[in-house]
């Protein structure tokens, strides 16, 4: 980018460049493959070699959460490790910083000495703001030396902005997913109470506020929530409840082995009985007829 360029930014990459435009909200969970794409085009955008992205991290610390290449990686890790680059000055002054040569200027001489032999030159790093606070730093760079101008600063800034339209969004998604998270928590224990409030009603015959009663108290003696306490005593119920319908399978089982065994008795004692009877008719068949004896002599 010079200051000759009449193609500062790139509008025809800009709107047809695909999955790189950066005016989309980025859906919940999908924000690092969303401003991915947003850093990837501010090669075609603005006609620079590489672009890093760093955000606060919770301990206050600057990280990058996406680069274009090695290049700008290697830019992010060493200016965190040295505790000094434009990224972090853009970051700590609101303001945006520019560098014509690394290899000349004197504020970042231990960074240029890592960078340099990168083809690490030209930089160009902005503030990222959400809220009037800055919450990490944009940055640009050439292998060349590059004059930055006014309108390369003024447009890498309003891409900065754009950026930060993109985090502030999914902060708030992030925000009103923690409030849902609680609301439903919230609920579920009312749940649990109720629940338990109904067990001990059925169970030992107590009045609403009774068993309200009943559960604030221990609470108070076991030093846990009235949804902790309520929760336990469903739990156990559901298990003195398994314990009864095993207990009542296995009775079921057993009764069904004795009627089982009952019948074969049956049929056995059945089956015995018809033997004898045709072993009787067999006796009395060899008697012979009543009077038929035959005289021997």
């Amino acid at each position: 980018m010079t200051e000759g360029d009449d193609r500062l930014v790139d509008r025809d990459a800009f709107a047809h460049g695909p999955g790189e435009s950066p005016r989309a909200l980025p859906d919940p969970g999908g924000l690092c493959a969303t401003l991915q794409r947003v850093i990837d085009a501010t090669r075609a955008v603005f006609q620079v070699d590489g672009a890093s992205l760093a955000l606060e991290h919770e301990d206050g610390s600057l990280r990058w959460v996406v680069v274009t290449d090695g290049a700008a990686g290697l830019l992010e890790d060493t200016q965190r490790e040295l505790g000094e680059g434009p990224g972090l000055a853009a970051y700590g002054d609101t303001a945006a910083v520019t560098v014509l040569d690394l290899a000349t200027d004197r504020r970042f001489a231990r960074l240029a000495a890592v960078v340099i032999p990168r083809g690490l030159h030209g930089v160009l790093a902005v503030p990222v703001v959400v809220a009037g606070r800055p919450v990490g730093a944009l940055s640009v760079y050439a292998t060349q030396p590059c004059p930055w101008s006014g309108i390369d600063v003024a447009a890498v800034g309003a891409y900065a902005g754009v950026v930060a339209e993109l985090v502030a969004a999914s902060m708030a998604l992030g925000a009103r997913d923690a409030e849902v998270a609680e609301l439903t928590q919230a609920l579920t224990a009312r749940v649990w109470v109720e629940q338990a409030k109904g067990a001990l009603m059925a169970t030992e015959g107590l009045d609403p506020a009774a068993a309200s009663e009943r559960l604030r108290a221990r609470a108070g003696a076991s030093q846990r929530t009235v949804a902790e306490v309520a929760r336990e005593l469903l739990r156990s119920g559901a298990e003195v409840q398994d314990a009864q319908r095993d207990r009542t399978a296995v009775i079921a089982v057993e009764r069904a082995r004795s009627r089982a065994a009952e019948a074969r008795a049956e049929q056995a004692e059945a089956a015995l009985e018809a033997a004898h009877a045709e072993a009787n008719l067999k006796d009395a068949g060899a008697d012979g007829p009543p009077g038929a004896h035959h005289d021997s002599s």
